[in-house]
């Protein structure tokens, strides 16, 4: 047996070992398939109206409320591609709202291919308001407490993963705007990832 056998063994074991303990890091976070954004959404302003099929959610600090953020739910009539992925990790739907606005010279797509949701929730995940817009629109459809009960019909956030369905409708006052009243509608069912956005 040569000299070197033995220590020889133990280095190759170590080299093992280490790079094994190292795969995992070294693989990097899983990827994200676009797919697992694709939803059911409907919504609704008076008699217009759009069914979406993508939703990616994020959220971020309220600047200058400590301790709140603004979890909010993108929706989209086109699905997200692998090239949307990277920025989406990030918590910014830039290119998403790129390919939207895309669809400006048609005013008729343009105004049924995006809405938004956007909570008001603290440190414990309890919402205290919900905002909804539409291209055109915008209201807040959840402004006290009985209206924030009514609008979450399942609800679960864990600061990561979103369980969420809804159905209803909320009439707005618009007279400080000097136009009759709106009615918000709106059907959702999903569960999905919520990537924090990074500044």
């Amino acid at each position: 047996m040569r000299r070197n056998e033995y220590p020889m063994r133990y280095l190759w074991f170590f080299i093992a070992l280490v790079l094994c303990a190292a795969g995992p890091a070294l693989s990097g976070p899983a990827p994200v398939d676009p797919n697992s954004f694709q939803t059911s959404a409907n919504f609704s302003v008076d008699n217009a109206a759009m069914s979406l099929s993508t939703a990616v959610a994020t959220i971020e600090p309220r600047l200058g409320a400590p301790g709140y953020s603004w979890l909010r739910i993108y929706f989209y009539s086109f699905p997200v591609a692998a090239d949307d992925i990277a920025g989406i990790l990030k918590g910014d739907t830039g290119s998403m709202d790129k390919k939207w606005n895309s669809k400006a010279s048609n005013p008729k797509d343009y105004n049924t291919s995006r809405a938004v949701l956007q909570f008001s929730v603290d440190k414990n995940s309890t919402v205290w308001q919900v905002d909804m817009s539409v291209p055109g629109h915008a209201c807040t459809i959840a402004p006290f407490e009985p209206d924030v009960k009514t609008f979450l019909q399942a609800y679960q956030f864990d600061g990561k993963n979103l369980r969420l369905k809804s159905k209803g409708s909320y009439v707005c006052d618009m007279k400080f705007m000097g136009i009759p009243n709106q009615k918000f509608g709106w059907d959702i069912d999903l569960n999905t990832t919520v990537f924090e956005k990074v500044r």
